[in-house]
């Protein structure tokens, strides 16, 4: 089974369990978490986040990231969107894919290079997820450890994650949980370890001509 297949009828087995694991009463994040692990049992060698917009649209909360180190998630969690803020938090204020190849040269992660860096983390490719009613809702973001864009497979399978995540209880059990966030801050308690491995299982394509395909200016794709 290829690649795409696989990670299609993986996606697709997690949304038809989505609705008994929410009748449980499992966290949005536990869900959240576990569709990500659909994906990492495809590939290997990436790190990967589900950041949630405020019902204001102007912050960016933590919705799932299991691999991705404890700290930076907490120094990202509740960031401002804007045309300037990383991968996410432009992928949101602008509705659209967003893909830095280098982190430390990107004028894009010019503010954040103190948080990324140090932890390694060395591209980010961020698409906006989307709600029933097309609203911009959250990111999907996958991090490297090493600088590189992505192939049109890669594109692809990242549109293919993005669309299968469940949109509707991501509103309606986020909208309250962002309250609070709104009133408590950084909502840190929502953090969970886990292992979050990836997408391709292969390193990033450093010539970039693929994604360039997709882009309007640099690192800031359709």
């Amino acid at each position: 089974m290829s690649f795409a297949l696989g990670l299609g009828e993986s996606l697709r087995i997690r949304e038809n369990l989505v609705p008994s694991e929410l009748a449980n009463g499992d966290s949005l994040e536990r869900v959240l978490s576990r569709h990500l692990l659909a994906v990492e049992a495809m590939a290997d060698g990436i790190l990967t986040s589900i950041l949630l917009l405020d019902p204001e649209g102007k912050s960016l909360w933590h919705g799932a990231a299991p691999n991705l180190p404890r700290a930076y998630c907490e120094a990202i969690d509740g960031i401002k969107i804007g045309p300037n803020v990383g991968s996410c938090g432009t992928a949101a204020f602008l509705g659209r894919a967003v893909y830095v190849t280098d982190i430390a040269s990107d004028p894009l992660w010019a503010d954040f290079l103190h948080i990324a860096l140090p932890h390694d983390l060395r591209a980010c490719w961020s698409t906006p997820i989307r709600g029933p009613d097309g609203a911009v809702i959250g990111t999907f973001a996958i991090y490297h450890r090493t600088v590189g864009g992505p192939t049109l497979d890669e594109i692809d399978a990242i549109e293919m994650i993005t669309n299968h995540v469940p949109g509707d209880p991501v509103v309606a059990r986020h909208s309250g949980r962002r309250r609070a966030c709104a009133e408590q801050g950084p909502c840190k308690a929502l953090f969970a370890a886990g292992p979050w491995s990836g997408l391709a299982g292969r390193k990033p394509s450093r010539g970039g001509a693929a994604a360039a395909k997709h882009c309007e200016i640099s690192s800031i794709c359709n």
